[in-house]
């Protein structure tokens, strides 16, 4: 009898579950999205997003005609009740929290959208994003300090200046080119890759994942677990600090340099250092220190 009435109970449970879902889905169906927002206020120095499962866009315009915030894809049709932006004390607020973030969801599709922020040209205070499963792309803009978070997603940057850039990703890739200012990298799981920045200071971490510099100029400073590390320059000028537990380092420049003292460690793996130095090496007064390690890799440094 208590099995017959255990019975019951979970098919009237299993029951009210499915009717929920079918008058959840009901009033929450799939719909094309396509808001506009205009950009009023001309004194705007800072822009803060805040987005679930959205993919964000920056993109410069010339002026405040063409100032706006767009919102496209497809998404339920209670999206735009959870879309906001507002403008307050010069600074422009966007924020959106998708569905799929939500612990129970009884949609049976996921939400594609995109968020284009068109901005005016100047010199911005602040640029802050913080994402959940977002991919940010970010072109031809000036901040005094950009600060980019992402839970699962890949971050790209290009033609950016600033004092102090902040890049942060638990799964995804990271890919910069033409930045400058001090820039510092940080991603779970992901390659990170930059090229053509003229940097006041650099610092990249991956715990699992490559990262590769090309033509970035200026102090550097790459550590990762599981991953290799190639930089390739012009000329050693400046201190490179090189380390990864598991995998190779790698660095090209057009000569050898002329002022440099070279400090390489590594448990298992060889070292050659212009095909004529081993493990440590001194040119001129050494005054860019070169420290290079791995516990299980090979150390190559070579003209290209």
């Amino acid at each position: 009898m208590i099995k017959k009435v255990t019975i019951v109970a979970s098919l009237l449970v299993l029951i009210g579950v499915i009717g929920s879902a079918v008058t959840y889905a009901s009033v929450n169906k799939e719909v094309a999205i396509n808001e506009i927002r205009q950009i009023e206020d001309e004194t705007i120095t800072s822009i803060q997003v805040n987005v679930d499962s959205i993919d964000v866009e920056f993109i410069s315009v010339p002026s405040m005609d063409e100032a706006k915030v767009e919102l496209v894809g497809t998404g339920v049709g209670k999206t735009m009740k959870d879309f906001s932006v507002t403008e307050d004390d010069q600074t422009l607020l966007i924020a959106l929290q998708s569905e799929n973030k939500k612990w129970f969801n009884f949609t049976f599709y996921t939400t594609d959208l995109n968020l284009k922020i068109f901005a005016p040209e100047k010199i911005y205070d602040n640029i802050k994003v913080n994402g959940f499963s977002s991919d940010v792309s970010l072109q031809n803009f000036q901040s005094k300090t950009i600060n980019l978070t992402t839970v699962d997603g890949d971050v790209k940057l290009e033609n950016i200046s600033s004092e102090k850039m902040n890049i942060k990703t638990l799964t995804g890739d990271v890919k910069m080119e033409e930045v400058q200012g001090a820039i510092a990298l940080v991603t779970e799981s992901g390659d990170l890759n930059v090229s053509d920045a003229p940097v006041q200071s650099f610092n990249a971490r991956a715990f699992t994942g490559d990262i590769s510099l090309e033509n970035v100029i200026g102090p550097l400073t790459t550590n990762t677990v599981d991953g290799d590390v190639f930089i390739s320059i012009n000329e050693i000028r400046h201190a490179i600090y090189g380390k990864t537990l598991n995998g190779d380092i790698k660095i090209e420049s057009e000569k050898e340099p002329s002022n440099a003292q070279f400090e390489v460690k590594t448990l298992s793996g060889d070292v050659i250092i212009f095909d004529k130095y081993e493990r440590n090496a001194k040119m001129g007064e050494g005054t860019a220190l070169i420290q290079l390690e791995t516990v299980s890799g090979d150390v190559t440094v070579k003209n290209k």
